[in-house]
């Protein structure tokens, strides 16, 4: 049944149709992206194509956490041979590329196969190689046109260049600042206790000092006010004074009284003194 379909219809010539179109699309669909990722890695330090932000992320986080990547060929690689550019990673489109070549002339050997052995040497035969090797032929090189392995280590160098000469210094240079930094603060808070001491220290001191001062002030008072006695009455001491006028003038009036008279300035003073 299928060798009478494909004897009596063009189903083989269809078949390779589609895959040289397959072909021709796995090519200028790597073509492309290739192309966008040369590019991109040459200008990869501003560049904003989303395989190179995140190798650029990835590699940061890396060195981060382990300070350092050992193999950086095989951490770009592994990120070229992963990155899909449409549908399928470049790796699977040039497979698809290799593969058209390869079903184009198994194609068309079994069209010629088929007729050859249904009508012999017909001319569906030579139909069928010619075909077969012309889309062969021109699949082979359209593959060759542009040099993909040469445009993906061209990329990889490019990655590999910028993350070994540029961002690891930078990423170096960024945590040796950050060291010092942390260096400075670490000093910074050790000096601040000691500082707070000799404040507290000083403040002490101060109130001691203050203190002392206080205390003195009020032995001194105390004193003087000791010495000095109790603060006198007004009222008290003119009524005294006034006594003492009436006593020394009736001393005058009355000399014949000396007894009295000493014994009531005795007690005038010390109501005075009291």
């Amino acid at each position: 049944m299928l060798r009478n379909v494909a004897t009596n219809t063009n189903v083989i010539f269809y078949l390779m149709a589609v895959i040289g179109v397959l072909g021709v699309l796995a090519k200028l669909v790597n073509h492309l992206t290739l192309r966008r990722l040369v590019k991109a890695a040459g200008n990869m330090p501003k560049s904003t194509h989303k395989l190179i932000k995140l190798v650029r992320a990835k590699y940061e986080h890396a060195c981060m956490i382990h300070d350092s990547v050992e193999n950086i060929d095989a951490f770009v690689e592994k990120y070229i041979y992963e990155y899909r550019g449409f549908l399928f990673r470049i790796h699977t489109w040039r497979q698809i590329e290799l593969m058209s070549v390869w079903f184009a002339g198994i194609l068309a050997a079994l069209g010629a196969s088929v007729h050859y052995l249904s009508f012999g040497f017909t001319e569906s035969v030579y139909q069928y190689i010619a075909a077969g090797v012309a889309e062969v032929l021109l699949l082979s090189v359209i593959m060759r046109l542009t040099d993909e392995p040469y445009k993906i280590n061209a990329v990889k160098m490019y990655m590999v260049d910028y993350l070994e000469n540029i961002c690891a210094l930078r990423l170096r240079k960024q945590r040796q600042t950050d060291r010092e930094e942390i260096n400075v603060i670490a000093t910074d808070s050790s000096q601040k206790p000691v500082f707070q001491n000799g404040a507290q220290g000083t403040v002490q001191s101060a109130s001691q000092s203050a203190a002392e001062k206080k205390s003195q002030f009020k032995e001194e008072k105390k004193l003087s006010i000791n010495i000095e006695g109790e603060p006198r009455n007004v009222e008290k001491g003119e009524a005294a004074r006034q006594s003492v006028r009436r006593t020394v003038k009736e001393k005058q009036e009355d000399d014949d009284r000396p007894a009295l008279r000493e014994e009531a300035i005795r007690q005038i003073l010390e109501e005075f003194l009291a």
